[in-house]
């Protein structure tokens, strides 16, 4: 089909061209039932004004072709949008917000709802994108064509108290529970994804007939369900809650923002369920651990190969499925990739790519953002090159001949951007790779703790190529020479404070002032610690001030070079007084944890509870001393309750 394209005003000022051509998750549009996303189709009223930022959502509209609206007629139960501006999880893109919110369709009226009742699906697939803000409460994502867990299909949230998801296709007698909480992170945008299908299903080895897998940010579940197909019975469909359902679990709703859902009643092959994973992960900054990238045409955009499987981010053109990322950032906000002007947000650039399925992807290898001794000798002499950052990025560009920028967080100051350099390699070791600034149409800027790469174009990144990136400094003190593991600000008892921090490698280290101050304004030096010069080891450190002040208090390490340059680490904020709440550490924790801030006096006992609100066995003598013996629990998250003083622990 030839493109055509026609301008869409969305807001006075912003004008985007859009194809005119059938949009389909992954390019797969057969069997397509329904598809909601947060960037499409939400009004604040009757379909007739799009939403802007922080309004409520009084109809979504499905974008499948089907015409499967979701709507809510009560004012006080509508989910709120957001345009992506005020957060790092949506990777620039809208969201919409739950908290004791839903929307609806339902059999009212002759209105279908998104499943026929009546109907026998034999093979569904659903695919759903999600930041839930808070692990511990049970909560509806989605539910439809059924009540009482029977004949329905229904995804909820958090079953038995985790970070885990149940998933009823289309029956309980069909349900998936997956204990996930190693790959469905908390505070963390996730993708899930279950199928079902009477022919086999992607996953199976070998290939299964009549069974469900669920998928985790594309990991598939060792667990396989024999799948019966059922006739859906009801046609109530609903999304943030199961208000409409009347027994089981009644009214939990989901609290957290909703992007995207699929909903597929015919098959999906593993190529094309790939494809629709590759356009999740890239729209949503979500790093996809078992498969390679690709775009609707099939291509493979980005290899998980070489080591360098983390934090994959893009901006792509894909016209066949509505993607048009133009900017991209890693969920911890620590790496930026963008065409044109950053904005605000994605819809908000105003750069374009010259032609359909362009794409720059990149993932890194996991190592530190500081130099190191190791790093520092793989670098191409001649070039007057100091140090390196460990942490590598390969960057493989797809059809695309513009130009591009990076931007990396690096939280060290000072950072003068005259002394950086963009070293380029296409095999990954740096000894020969290319020495790349001003001269080859770079610029460096630095402001508050971001570098920013400009201009990088096909010159050093080829078009349909792979190329290898880190950073390089002329000066011995840019970047900074101390590869900072981490570094906490810990309450000890009694009404104490203790810094504990860690190198992996030091470089010309001659100490650490600790420096305290009361407003996390203006600081105080209360203490030193030596260095150890020159080490590749992990050097862990200790220091601890006896004398905080009541209530707040803010830390900072100043490292300090044998010449003289020193830098600033992050800030640790600890609060001291008998009105705070209890702190256990270490945490996570393996045999022990130690309870610190507890009220004076107290002789409440100690409470522990599972993620389930189940009370664990603990004695008296179990509390020896502010430590605390956790190591007969299971692995898992726990409450410790001392009156009315609670603390969160992580048992691994």
């Amino acid at each position: 089909m030839r493109n055509c394209y026609r301008t869409v005003v969305l807001t006075p000022s912003v004008l985007l061209i859009f194809s005119m051509h059938a949009q389909s998750p992954g390019g797969h549009a057969t069997n397509l039932r329904a598809w909601y996303k947060a960037n499409a189709n939400a009004y604040r009223n009757s379909g007739v004004n799009l939403c802007t930022n922080g309004q409520t959502v009084r109809q979504w509209n499905d974008q499948s072709g089907n015409a499967l609206t979701l709507t809510q007629a009560t004012s006080g139960q509508r989910p709120t949008w957001y345009d992506g501006s005020g957060s790092v999880f949506c990777n620039y893109n809208p969201s919409i917000r739950f908290s004791d919110h839903y929307l609806q369709r339902t059999g009212s009226g002759g209105s279908p709802g998104v499943l026929v009742s009546g109907t026998t699906y034999n093979q569904l697939n659903l695919y759903a994108v999600y930041y839930d803000n808070n692990a511990n409460n049970f909560d509806w994502l989605f539910n439809s064509g059924g009540n009482n867990g029977f004949n329905r299909v229904s995804l909820s949230m958090n079953w038995s108290g985790s970070s885990d998801f149940d998933c009823d296709v289309t029956s309980t007698t069909n349900r998936i529970t997956t204990s996930t909480s190693s790959v469905l992170p908390v505070a963390h945008t996730n993708i899930i994804a279950v199928k079902s299908d009477n022919t086999g299903i992607y996953g199976g080895s070998p290939a299964s007939s009549n069974k469900i897998q669920a998928f985790c940010n594309g990991t598939p579940d060792a667990a396989r369900t024999t799948h019966t197909p059922i006739a859906v019975n009801n046609n109530i469909t609903q999304i943030g809650d199961n208000e409409l359902v009347t027994t089981d679990a009644l009214d939990e709703p989901f609290g957290g923002d909703a992007m995207e859902f699929i909903l597929y009643t015919g098959p999906v092959s593993q190529v094309v369920h790939q494809r629709i994973e590759t356009y999740l992960a890239l729209k949503y900054s979500v790093t996809l651990t078992s498969h390679d990238y690709f775009n609707t045409a099939g291509t493979n955009i980005f290899a998980l190969s070489g080591g360098y499987t983390q934090d994959i981010i893009g901006v792509i053109r894909d016209d066949g499925q509505g993607l048009y990322q133009k900017q991209s950032r890693q969920q911890d906000d620590s790496a930026r990739i963008y065409i044109g002007t950053l904005s605000a947000t994605n819809v908000g650039n105003a750069a374009t790519m010259a032609g359909d399925r362009q794409s720059l992807v990149i993932g890194h290898n996991g190592a530190a953002m500081r130099s190191s001794v190791a790093t520092s000798g793989e670098i191409p002499g001649g070039a007057g090159l100091i140090s390196r950052i460990a942490r590598e990025w390969k960057v493989t560009n797809t059809a695309y001949t513009g130009t591009f920028s990076l931007a990396f967080k690096l939280n060290t100051s000072p950072i003068v951007p005259g002394d950086l350099r963009l070293l380029v390699d296409d095999d990954g070791n740096f000894t020969n790779a290319s020495v790349n600034g001003n001269p080859e149409g770079l610029t460096f800027t630095y402001s508050g703790g971001i570098v920013t790469v400009t201009g990088i174009s096909t010159t050093l990144v080829p078009t349909n190529s792979t190329r290898y990136i880190t950073l390089a400094s002329v000066a011995n003190s840019t970047p900074l020479p101390i590869e900072l593991l981490y570094f906490h600000a810990l309450p000890a008892d009694p009404d104490a404070v203790q810094l504990l921090w860690s190198t992996a490698s030091e470089r010309d280290n001659a100490f650490f002032e600790v420096q305290r101050s009361r407003s996390g304004v203006t600081y105080e030096t209360i203490g030193s610690v030596d260095g150890n010069g020159n080490s590749t080891t992990t050097i862990a450190y200790e220091f601890n001030d006896p004398t905080p002040y009541p209530g707040p208090n803010y830390y900072r390490l100043k490292q300090v070079d044998l010449d003289g340059t020193s830098t600033f680490t992050e800030v640790r904020s600890v609060t001291i007084g008998a009105d705070g709440p209890i702190h256990v550490y270490p945490n996570p924790a393996v045999d022990q944890v130690r309870i610190a801030g507890l009220l004076q006096g107290s002789t409440d006992p100690v409470e522990v509870y599972n993620a389930a609100g189940e009370r664990m066995p603990f004695a008296p003598e179990d509390m020896n001393e502010g430590l605390l013996d956790v190591s007969t629990l299971p692995k898992g998250i726990y409450l410790v309750r001392i009156g009315d003083q609670v603390a969160r622990v992580v048992k691994e």
